[in-house]
């Protein structure tokens, strides 16, 4: 009956302490930092209405002329090369010549051809014809003149400019190259690229030839571009350079259109804030800031349009957040009003003479009562033994497992053990189990993921304050996982092990004597609380890629925080 008691109270406490670290954490996204805010914070505030919002999908690089490789059209070798590194070319101006000296050769091939046709003519007007004789004569004649025309087509082979530019990286004449080796490279700046990292979210929406308006620093108007190359990395855009505006170096960004959004929520960009749990705006309820959580869209010209959270007719506030936090009284100004404001509290916080505060150093008031505690807990330090039940909360990071399974911060229940090595220093260990199921959309099948972490370490504990024991420590982990399909489209479960490390800190708390002798008269002096907080780094290299560009890691770290109930011996 005591045991049932005593579990009762720490369950309560478990949920008390739960909430309170719910509370804490969103109280601390709301922290004012601004000093000098007045009761009543000053706001611009704009009423939403539905408008159009023009989505485009942008990029952004610098620009380069285009290099254009010229390519050796024959096998042989180099003879001659007419221009040099640096050299301005035009469209079609001669750039070298391929295997010259070789008419000797050649006239012994045409010579050879000319032979092999006297000797098919002879087989074709014998009284007596063989069709064999001929056949065989009409394809040694055949051969003589593929032999011939190929070496005709090697020999003072001249090869020219494709395009006009800058000539780079030029072969050396004399050299023997083979067929389709680069002879020398032309950078040509009446083509211009820009090389922009591709997301993979953009990649599915993009295709070879598709047009883009571009914008560059200190360009006037716009520019017609389109896409000539697409790797798992980048995108190539081409912008036409005819009349030379365009120079090197120069950053454009590229526009392209996706969609019109008529009735959207449109909202100015510098309205939305983030805190640990998302994306959020204020709006006016009561005369008072409310916090809504919102879910943001498409941006462009510091606007965003919203896809979820707000509705038409809100007061929106858009201007004076420093001084703004939830459920804070506002007063309404318009932007000049505003702008007086900050000026009159710069000018105040700027006027203010420095004062030095003394500080005075209370000593401690030793009490008979807490000296015998501390002595009766000094007994309990002799055990080397800790074992106990934790009750935590903890983060995943990884974002796609949160927006799948609607979770970021849940419990989790777990057993500990620590073993006091050396003096102050500890072993420790603890496991721990979480599970959350999901359904599907479509065939509403059940999802279901299971989390076992383990980790092992060390805790530190320096000094005993009173009936606290504070401690530090880091660790490593192993984290096993499973998920798993039930359903129409059953699938066999995903499985496997990651590793990683932690940090942690906390303090251990004895229970005095009197605190709980009537629920344990036999163990109170082996009876410790705890209180901790856990940070882990945990990763998993996956074999394919995660979606929205998070790329093929599986991010299972996070944060924990709990309390804890344990008996050492």
């Amino acid at each position: 009956m005591k045991f049932r008691k005593a579990l009762r109270f720490l369950l309560v406490v478990a949920v008390l302490f739960m909430a309170m670290s719910d509370m804490a954490l969103l109280a601390a996204d709301d922290v004012n930092t601004e000093s000098n805010c007045p009761k009543k914070a000053p706001v611009v505030v704009e009423e939403l209405k539905p408008s159009v919002f023009m989505e485009y999908q942008y990029f952004s690089a610098q620009g380069r002329a285009e290099i254009v490789a010229v390519k050796s059209p024959v096998s042989g070798l180099v003879s001659e090369i007419k221009v040099s590194e640096g050299s301005l070319v035009d469209l079609d101006q001669e750039l070298a010549v391929m295997n010259a000296g070789a008419d000797e050769e050649l006239d012994k091939l045409e010579a050879a051809a000319a032979k092999a046709k006297k000797i098919l003519v002879a087989r074709q007007n014998w009284k007596e014809k063989s069709e064999a004789a001929i056949r065989s004569a009409e394809k040694a004649y055949q051969n003589a003149l593929e032999l011939m025309n190929e070496k005709k087509s090697q020999v003072n082979r001249v090869v020219k400019a494709p395009v006009a530019g800058i000539v780079h990286l030029v072969m050396a004449a004399g050299t023997a190259i083979e067929a389709d080796a680069l002879l020398l490279e032309i950078s040509n700046p009446r083509q211009m690229i820009f090389q922009a990292p591709l997301k993979d979210a953009d990649r599915a929406s993009l295709k070879i030839s598709d047009k883009f308006i571009g914008t560059g620093e200190g360009f006037k108007g716009e520019v017609e571009a389109e896409i000539v190359a697409i790797s798992d990395a980048l995108v190539s855009i081409r912008v036409n350079n005819d009349s030379n505006q365009v120079k090197d170096g120069v950053t454009f960004t590229f526009k392209k259109f996706i969609a019109e959004h008529v009735d959207a929520i449109v909202i100015p960009s510098a309205a939305i804030q983030k805190d640990s749990l998302g994306d959020f705006v204020y709006v006016v309820e009561k005369k008072k800031a409310k916090k809504l959580y919102v879910t943001p869209g498409a941006a462009a010209n510091d606007k965003t349009m919203i896809a979820k959270g707000l509705a038409t007719d809100t007061m929106l506030i858009v201007s004076g957040l420093e001084c703004v936090v939830d459920g804070k009284k506002i007063r309404i100004v318009n932007r000049e009003e505003l702008a007086k404001d900050k000026a009159k509290v710069q000018a105040k916080e700027k006027d203010k003479p420095a004062i030095k505060k003394e500080k005075k150093v209370a000593e401690p008031e030793v009490k008979t009562k807490i000296v015998e505690e501390a002595e009766k807990i000094g007994e309990a330090n002799k055990h080397r033994y800790i074992v106990g039940l934790t009750f935590e909360r903890f983060t995943i990071n990884d974002k796609n497992m949160r927006e799948y399974y609607s979770y970021w911060f849940q419990h989790i229940p777990g057993l500990e053990f620590s073993y006091q090595a050396v003096d102050k220093i500890d072993i420790w260990a603890t496991a721990k189990f979480y599970t959350v199921k999901q359904t599907t959309l479509f065939f509403e099948d059940t999802v279901r993921f299971t989390l076992i972490p383990f980790s092992i370490g060390g805790r530190f504990r320096p000094a005993k304050l009173g009936s606290l024991e504070p401690f530090v420590g880091a660790g490593i982990n192993f984290y096993y996982y499973r998920e798993s399909i039930k359903g129409v489209a059953e699938l066999d479960p995903t499985s496997g092990l990651a590793f990683g490390f932690h940090f942690q800190g906390g303090t251990y708390f004895y229970f005095s004597p009197s605190f709980l002798k009537s629920i344990f008269a036999k163990h109170n002096r082996s009876l410790l609380g705890e209180i901790f907080v856990k940070f882990n780094i945990v990763n998993k290299t996956l074999a394919e890629a995660l979606p929205e560009d998070e790329g093929n890691k599986l991010d299972l770290g996070g944060f924990e925080m709990g309390i804890g109930l344990a008996v050492k011996f």
